[in-house]
């Protein structure tokens, strides 16, 4: 019960997760209507019209100075099984954040996560296009770390929380899909710790 009732009290704080999610969904759906190669090979496997004109690179950033890109990528998802993950890494990790950081707070960790892991990524990695939410996912897993570290009671408390087992499968086997991968996680993370020492707990 008490996790339960921990859950129903944090649900109402999960403002921006919602509005990214409608995002993300929205952008992923578009991506069909606009696109003019195979669906099902689309829907499996990515691509499309939106990833281009929305993932982010060394070009696109450094060349073209579009920097709306390092924000855009991580709204978009590709193939169906990367929008459900992070569409649940994000809403799980947001039920619990969202409440002890505040709305802004939580808006702020998400889009630095994305801007310094995208540019840190592409950087090491300057002929690819990067897209996805799991940079800035991480980087709020970073903070919770951060806290965790300094406050070994607080393992307890996240272990209640609604979704705290897939966030730790979202953890580990997201990080098996590649080098890249694992750095752009990586990364995410780093930030997110190293925010940890800024960002306090909301007063309760």
């Amino acid at each position: 019960m008490q996790g339960n009732d921990i859950m129903k009290n944090n649900i109402k704080y999960n403002r921006f997760s919602k509005i990214a999610i409608v995002i993300m969904v929205i952008v992923f759906i578009t991506n069909f209507f606009v696109s003019d190669c195979n669906l099902l090979w689309m829907f499996l496997s990515g691509g499309g019209k939106v990833v281009d004109y929305t993932s982010v690179s060394y070009a696109t950033v450094f060349r073209d100075f579009q920097l709306f890109r390092l924000i855009t990528y991580g709204y978009t998802q590709t193939a169906v099984w990367h929008l459900l993950a992070n569409l649940l890494g994000l809403w799980y990790v947001g039920l619990y954040f969202e409440k002890k950081i505040g709305t802004i707070w939580f808006v702020l960790v998400y889009h630095i996560g994305l801007i310094f892991a995208g540019i840190i990524l592409i950087v090491l990695y300057p002929s690819g296009y990067q897209y996805g939410a799991s940079p800035a996912i991480f980087a709020c897993i970073g903070v919770l770390a951060n806290w965790l570290v300094k406050n070994r009671e607080l393992w307890d408390e996240y272990k209640l929380q609604k979704g705290f087992y897939y966030l730790m499968a979202y953890f580990v086997l997201s990080n098996m899909l590649s080098v890249s991968t694992l750095i752009f996680h990586f990364m995410g993370f780093v930030v997110g710790f190293l925010l940890g020492f800024m960002v306090k707990e909301k007063a309760r």
